[in-house]
């Protein structure tokens, strides 16, 4: 197959430069600024920021449908991550950690090109062009530009395309299915429990008086990747910041563990420090790898024994959008720093408390749910790996 350089068949623009306080409230005299936040596996536009329209200087910084929007300074890990940009509503631009990555129709076809980009190789190979400052990675877009990139003929490409789009729409649709059992989850909470930020039905107990103690890990020296399977490793605040615990973020260990700080299934995880939005994450460990330590960033809460709440209770009431909104508040940290709510704070805050016995059946149907979640991903771990054969076989000209 044919190769070239990707920098023939498309360019990278580089995004603009603006300060937190020229944000504005979205308006007709404005545009809207997409960041490294917003590029997820699918565009995340759940978050968007207005910036005046004097910010553009130049028209190729408006986004167009099948721009290619690459994160290019982030953490090692996700520089390079990518997504394709839909046809928009409003005008666009994006700010300076993100970069557009637009190819020339007449050469190459947009899905073809977002396909080849977002493989599994590529992602590696760019994350390997990174420029490692203290804390972040930049992508090197010369060495990126110069990326062989497989190049059939438009209408091969068009077929290749059309083959990985039906493919990955099996993908898509099974991530829908996790998506609609989050909902219910926290359907199944309000429908027992109501709103815990007003609800008047049960009575309303201090954390202090419901745990036995708040654990806090440690933050020593480690790899910046993760762990092997007979490593040790400490947590990243992305284990939680999902509200769903995720043991795959991690970083190994290089010093001896302290076998305290451990993660052991049953435990309930808090970020008691990190960006505003996701300060007070929670999430409930239903299972774990071994060799998982607390870094200083995450209390576990120990529930008290005799206990009147369970652990998947607290964690759903900790977790509704109302009630972590109120323990947010809690946040204090001088500007420029990451808030952080102590663990004094933490112990005054008030839950509603119901009979265990009503706990114990949302444990129970909560449980169910996650049997039904646990399915959905190892169809959709199945799906991954065809997809990512296909890719291979695609780019190799053999599919």
């Amino acid at each position: 197959m044919k190769m070239v350089p990707l920098g023939e068949v498309a360019r990278f623009i580089r995004g603009i430069t603006f300060k937190p306080t020229d944000l504005e409230p979205p308006s007709e005299g404005n545009i809207d600024c997409f960041r490294t936040r917003n590029v997820q596996l699918r565009l995340d536009e759940s978050d968007v920021w207005s910036i005046p329209s004097s910010f553009l200087k130049r028209q190729e910084q408006l986004l167009r449908e099948a721009d290619i929007l690459i994160s290019s300074a982030n953490s090692w890990n996700l520089v390079g991550r990518c997504c394709w940009i839909p046809a928009l509503s409003r005008p666009t631009t994006f700010g300076g950690f993100v970069t557009a990555l637009r190819g020339d129709p007449k050469v190459v076809e947009a899905r073809y090109l977002f396909h080849w980009f977002s493989s599994v190789p590529i992602q590696e190979k760019l994350r390997s062009f990174g420029n490692q400052t203290t804390n972040i990675s930049n992508l090197d877009l010369k060495r990126a530009g110069n990326l062989p990139t497989p190049l059939p003929p438009l209408d091969e490409q068009r077929r290749i395309a059309a083959i990985l789009d039906k493919a990955d729409e099996l993908r898509s649709k099974r991530r829908e299915a996790l998506d609609h059992l989050d909902a219910l989850t926290q359907s199944i909470f309000n429908e027992m429990f109501g709103d815990p930020t007003q609800n008047s039905r049960f009575p309303q107990i201090r954390l202090e008086n419901l745990l036995e103690g708040v654990d806090s890990g440690q933050s020593p020296v480690c790899e910046d990747r993760p762990a092997a399977d007979e490593e040790w490793s400490v947590l990243k605040l992305g284990a939680v910041t999902k509200m769903i615990y995720d043991p795959a973020q991690n970083k190994a260990l290089l010093s001896t563990p302290d076998p305290r700080h451990e993660v052991r299934a049953g435990d309930v995880l808090f970020s008691r420090k990190n960006t505003r939005e996701h300060v007070a994450a929670v999430a409930f460990v239903r299972k774990t790898p071994p060799r998982r330590l607390l870094p200083d960033l995450i209390f576990r809460l120990k529930i008290r024994t005799p206990a009147q709440i369970t652990p998947e209770y607290l964690q759903a009431v900790l977790a509704h959008p109302r009630k972590r909104k109120q323990v947010q508040g809690l946040a204090g940290g001088s500007a420029g720093s990451m808030p952080n709510i102590s663990k004094s704070k933490l112990l005054t805050v008030s839950i509603p408390v119901p009979l265990r016995q009503s706990q114990m059946e949302f444990t129970n149907r909560v449980a169910a749910v996650e049997r039904l979640k646990d399915h959905h991903r190892t169809q959709l771990a199945h799906l991954d790996t065809l997809f990512a054969s296909l890719q291979h076989r695609a780019f190799k000209g053999e599919l």
